[in-house]
């Protein structure tokens, strides 16, 4: 990695840090309930357990989810799950390292005006609309 590489990511952790920290009792959570951990490009990936099981039950606003991004960490109901939405959480990883710690505020609020405009809060937000077009598009690359 070229140094200049190297300290812009290192600035993006430091950026994001503040809510990533705030998520990393969740790995631990996630093990001691019969879950796991990894650490994938770069990105703290954890599944299962009591984590996969209230992402599989539904949180508040978006409801069932396979996987959610949090910072530098993405929360998966299973490893394939997390596999298979690997490309769409990594752009929620992106936009954390865009908007830092107001990115869930300016994602909550695209939400809102995405129902207060007849639409889904998740299905018509911007921020998943562009999540989901990458994805899509990486997906037809392969």
């Amino acid at each position: 990695m070229k140094k200049t590489a190297y300290w812009r990511q290192l600035l993006l952790y430091v950026w994001v840090a503040p809510i990533t920290v705030w998520c990393l009792p969740l790995a631990l959570l996630a093990k001691w309930t019969g879950g796991g951990y990894a650490i994938h490009s770069g990105v703290l990936e954890i599944w299962g357990g009591w984590v996969g099981q209230r992402l599989d039950r539904g949180i508040p606003f978006l409801g069932a989810v396979n996987a959610i991004t949090i910072g530098h960490i993405v929360a998966g109901v299973s490893p394939q799950h997390l596999h298979n939405s690997r490309v769409h959480e990594r752009v929620h990883v992106t936009q954390f390292e865009h908007w830092g710690l107001l990115f869930p505020f300016v994602y909550f609020i695209a939400g809102i005006r995405a129902q207060q405009r007849g639409g889904s809060f998740y299905w018509d937000n911007p921020y998943e609309i562009e999540a989901r077009t990458r994805a899509a598009a990486a997906k037809g690359k392969s």
